[in-house]
């Protein structure tokens, strides 16, 4: 499976930047940085699931977050949508 879908997630993400420190067939990780710091992720490329230390996100093939029913969560992260 491809990292296509984290790489969304990413981009969709307010000045994120991601380094990858491992990238195999099942599994990548690395590092998310944005102003607030740095936080290592892993991303299940088979089940789409992106792990950060605080939580697990389920992604589609286009990077939208899904709840646990796989309908997709829509979150602005948009600092101008306060």
């Amino acid at each position: 499976m491809s990292v296509r879908p984290l790489v969304l997630w990413v981009a969709r993400q307010e000045e994120t930047v991601m380094r990858f420190t491992r990238r195999d067939r099942e599994l990548a990780t690395g590092v998310l940085t944005d102003a607030h710091g740095t936080v290592p992720f892993s991303f299940d490329r088979l089940a789409r699931r992106l792990s950060l230390p605080d939580r697990d996100i389920l992604l589609d093939d286009y990077g939208w977050e899904l709840d646990e029913k796989g309908r997709i969560i829509f979150q602005s992260r948009r600092s101008d949508q306060e």
